[in-house]
């Protein structure tokens, strides 16, 4: 079950909203990236882009599919603008399917998909962020229809381990949809344009929107697999899928 946004037990968190992107597997790139907010901020967020959506006539923003629009500039301008007035500070963390291929099968079980890797990679960079600021983070991560069960899994695996807890300063933690939790779209705007730069290779309008003024923080970083497989391994995590070599 989703918290409510509105809900006083986690008024005083930080509020974390991810989703994840990725470009062909040739030379592709997998990312999970999205935002931190203060709960105050992300009720402002959802306020504004609320009606905005709706005069635009569209239930949420996708940007792979807002591209296709004749006014997809002055939309995409428009949530960079809001997520710069409202968002504490931007993640994404981002590794390569072939780093993933070349984790001995022995010990991929530890870290799953791409799509887990990633986003458990960007929750703890997230974390450091919060853990400076003295606050616990409610997690909420746009959901994988082929992965998410394994994320969820993953989830709880970590709740039941208040070592866990701590590290990733974690209040609360579930998969969502965008159209349900409308802060999520900010989150598609960042991780799409990250992936989409990388298979340019140049900066996008988009990237640009957002980070170009500095008026917000961005960290980019990779979290390395084998080393998220030697922590799972060691809180005796892992995924519930069983996984092979590609040929």
């Amino acid at each position: 079950m989703i918290i409510p946004l509105d809900s006083v037990e986690y008024d005083d968190k930080l509020h974390a909203y991810l989703d994840d992107s990725s470009t062909p597997a040739e030379g592709g790139l997998v990312c999970s990236a999205g935002y931190l907010f203060e709960a105050s901020k992300a009720r402002e967020f959802r306020k504004q882009w609320e009606p905005y959506l709706k005069s635009k006539k569209i239930e949420f923003f996708h940007a792979k599919e807002t591209q296709l629009r004749s006014d997809s500039e002055e939309m995409f301008l428009k949530l960079a603008e809001l997520i710069k007035s409202t968002a504490l500070r931007g993640f994404v963390n981002f590794l390569t399917p072939a780093a993933l291929q070349s984790l001995d099968l022995s010990i991929r079980g530890y870290v799953g998909s791409g799509f887990s890797v990633s986003t458990l990679g960007c929750m703890h960079m997230m974390a450091e962020a919060a853990k400076e600021r003295g606050k616990p983070i409610v997690y909420l991560v746009e959901n994988s229809q082929e992965f998410g069960a394994e994320l969820r899994t993953f989830f709880s695996q970590i709740k039941s381990d208040a070592r866990q807890v701590e590290n990733y300063a974690m209040a609360f933690a579930d998969t969502a949809e965008k159209r349900d939790v409308i802060q999520l779209q900010a989150a598609d705007l960042f991780a799409w344009s990250f992936t989409r730069s990388h298979y340019q290779q140049a900066w996008s309008t988009s990237v640009r929107n957002l980070v170009q003024d500095k008026m917000l923080r961005h960290t980019m970083g990779s979290f390395d697999p084998t080393m998220m497989s030697m922590i799972h391994s060691f809180y005796g995590m892992r995924s519930t899928k069983s996984w092979k070599r590609k040929r």
